[in-house]
C-alpha cells in the first residue's frame, strides 16, 4: 500500500510539472524566466538542439558545418564535436527530431529529477519546485542544450557502475562537448583489488579520446574561433568572472579590482570547504567508504561536485550547466537526517535558486544588474565551498590509492 501510495504520488507531480511547463506557462517563460529564440516575430523551440539538426542536414549537403552552416535559421556554425553530425537522420520524420524527440528527453529529465527525490518534507517539495522552475533549468530544457544528455547518462553511469559503459559513453560524450572527461573518477571508484582492470579502462577511454581529437584538431580550431557562439552573455553566466563584466560596477571598480575581490572570496570559501569536508563529510564518515564502494548517491555527488566546480573555473558557461548541481543535492539531502549542518546547506541552496530567478528576472527583463552582483557573489561562495570539498576528496583518494590502503 506504501508502495502504491508513493508511485502514485510520482505520478501526480510528474503530471502537474508538465501541466504546467506545457499547457499553463508558455506566456509566463517567456515573459518571466527566460528569453526565447525568435526570427521575425516566431519563437524557435529547441534551439540548442535544431542547430545540430541542421548541421547534420548541410553535412549531407557537403558543407563544412564548422565554417558555414546556411541549413540553419539563424546561419549559426557547428561548435560541438564532429561525432554529433553522425547521428542517423531521415528528412521525412524531421518533426519527430525537432519536436516530439526534445519533449520525450524532457519528460525522461524530470522523471529522473522527480525520482531523486522522496518527499518527506515539505521542503523537499520546494527544492524539487524551485529546482525545476528556475531559469537555469528551464533554459536548458526549452533549449534543449546537449547538457541534458550528459547529465542524464552522468546518472546512467553512476547507477550501473560498468566499467564497458563508461568507457563507450565517457569517450563520446567528450568527444561531443570536451568536459564530460571530468567523468574519469567514475573508472576508479571501485574496489582496490580491481585498480589495475580499472587502469586500462582508464587508459583505453584517453587513448580514444586524443586519437579522435587529433584527427579533429583542425575542426577544434575553427571551433575556438566560434567561442563568442557559446559564450555566455554575462547577465545569464556561469563562470568565476562573471562579476567583474557587470556593466554596473565596471562603472566604479577596474575590472582588475573586481577580480581580485572575487578571488578573495574564493580563498575564503575554499577554506571553508575543505575544513567542512575533513572534519565534517570526511571526519564523521559520511562518504569515502561508501565512494570507494559506488555508493550512488556518493558517486553521483562526487562527479557532479567535479564538473560544477571545473566548468565554473574553466569556461564562460551559460547559466544551465548549473544542471550539475542537482547532483549534489540527493547526497545532501540522505545526510540532511543525520547533520543539521547538511539541512542548513540544502536552505542555502533553495535561497540561491529562488534568489537567482528574481535577479535574473530584474536584469534580463528590467535591465537592473543590482541584484545580479549580489547573485554572482553568492554563487563564487558556493562553487568555491564545494571546490574545497572536492579538492579534499581528491586529496584522500588519491593519498588512499598510493597507499592501498581502506578508508577509515
Amino acid at each position: 500500500m506504501e508502495k502504491t501510495n508513493k508511485v502514485l504520488k510520482y505520478l501526480l507531480l510528474f503530471l502537474l510539472v508538465v501541466i504546467v511547463l506545457y499547457y499553463i506557462t508558455p506566456k509566463i517563460l517567456y515573459n518571466y524566466f527566460i528569453f526565447p529564440i525568435t526570427k521575425e516575430n516566431k519563437i524557435y523551440l529547441f534551439g540548442d538542439w535544431s542547430v545540430i539538426i541542421s548541421a547534420i542536414k548541410c553535412k549531407y549537403l557537403n558543407y563544412n558545418v564548422f565554417l558555414d552552416n546556411p541549413c540553419d535559421m539563424l546561419g549559426r556554425r557547428h561548435v560541438y564535436g564532429a561525432i554529433l553530425l553522425y547521428i542517423p537522420y531521415i528528412e521525412k520524420y524531421n518533426i519527430f527530431y525537432l519536436l516530439y524527440f526534445p519533449i520525450i528527453i524532457n519528460l525522461i529529465f524530470i522523471f529522473v529529477i522527480l525520482i531523486h527525490f522522496n518527499f518527506e518534507s515539505i521542503k523537499e517539495y520546494f527544492l524539487f519546485f524551485t529546482f525545476i522552475f528556475n531559469p537555469s533549468t528551464l533554459l536548458l530544457m526549452e533549449r534543449l542544450n546537449i547538457d541534458i544528455f550528459i547529465f542524464l547518462f552522468l546518472v546512467l553511469l553512476c547507477y550501473l557502475k560498468k566499467n564497458i559503459l563508461n568507457l563507450f559513453f565517457v569517450s563520446s560524450l567528450t568527444l561531443a562537448k570536451f568536459y564530460p572527461i571530468l567523468f574519469f573518477p567514475l573508472f576508479f571508484l571501485k574496489n582496490y583489488n580491481k585498480l589495475l582492470k580499472n587502469f586500462i579502462y582508464f587508459t583505453s577511454c584517453l587513448a580514444l579520446i586524443f586519437t579522435f581529437l587529433y584527427l579533429e584538431k583542425n575542426n577544434l580550431i575553427v571551433i575556438s574561433r566560434n567561442s563568442g557562439q557559446f559564450s555566455a552573455y554575462y547577465s545569464w553566466s556561469f563562470n568565476f568572472f562573471a562579476l567583474s563584466k557587470i556593466p554596473t560596477l565596471l562603472s566604479i571598480f577596474s575590472k582588475d579590482q573586481l577580480i581580485f575581490s572575487s578571488f578573495l572570496l574564493f580563498v575564503t570559501f575554499c577554506y571553508l570547504g575543505i575544513f567542512f569536508s575533513k572534519k565534517i563529510i570526511i571526519g564523521k564518515g559520511y562518504i569515502l567508504d561508501s565512494l570507494v564502494n559506488r555508493g550512488y548517491h556518493e558517486s553521483l555527488f562526487f562527479i557532479s561536485a567535479g564538473i560544477f566546480v571545473s566548468t565554473y573555473f574553466a569556461f564562460n558557461n551559460w547559466i544551465y550547466r548549473e544542471i550539475f548541481l542537482f547532483g549534489l543535492l540527493p547526497f545532501f539531502i540522505k545526510l540532511s537526517k543525520k547533520d543539521i549542518i547538511f539541512r542548513n546547506l540544502i536552505n542555502f541552496i533553495i535561497f540561491r535558486l529562488v534568489f537567482f530567478t528574481i535577479s535574473s528576472y530584474f536584469s534580463i527583463f528590467k535591465k537592473n544588474d543590482f541584484l545580479l552582483i549580489f547573485n554572482q557573489m553568492i554563487d563564487i561562495c558556493l562553487v568555491s565551498f564545494v571546490c574545497g570539498i572536492i579538492l579534499w576528496l581528491y586529496f584522500r583518494l588519491i593519498i588512499n590509492f598510493f597507499i592501498l590502503k581502506k578508508f577509515i
